[in-house]
Parts: structure tokens; sequence; C-alpha cells
């Protein structure tokens, strides 16, 4: 079996461990904007998935009241 040897790069380009990842300031100022971006995009997918599983309760409700009253 070989061993991973921590400093090497590989193909697929992913950085070490070991290896410092450069710092770019532009992109740092742009990081909280992207932040706030992936909030809001999550918070709205949050709502989505609250209303379809309010809605599939409500049916699965229907279901089991139609289901009792036969």
């Amino acid at each position: 079996m070989a061993r991973h040897n921590p400093s090497s790069r590989s193909e697929d380009g992913l950085v070490s461990v070991t290896e410092p990842i450069a710092n770019d300031p532009a992109e740092t100022t742009k990081q909280p904007d992207k932040l706030a971006e992936q909030l809001k995009s999550s918070e709205r997918l949050n709502e989505y998935y609250n209303q379809v599983v309010a809605e599939l309760r409500a049916s699965l409700e229907q279901i089991e009241e139609g289901g009792q009253a036969s």
C-alpha cells in the first residue's frame, strides 16, 4: 500500500494541509456578500420546504379522514 505524501499536490488540483492558501483581498471583501446571498437562498429553500411539508401533511390528513369515513 502506498503512503500518502501530504506535501504533494494531486493531479486534481487539491492543496495539501501543509500548503498555505494565498488570500486575495478582492475575494475576501466579496465573501460577506456571498455568505449573505447563500443565507437568503437557504432561507427561501427552508420556507419552500416548510410549505411543501405542510401541504403533504394536510393531504395525508384528508386521506386518513376519508379512509375513516368509509
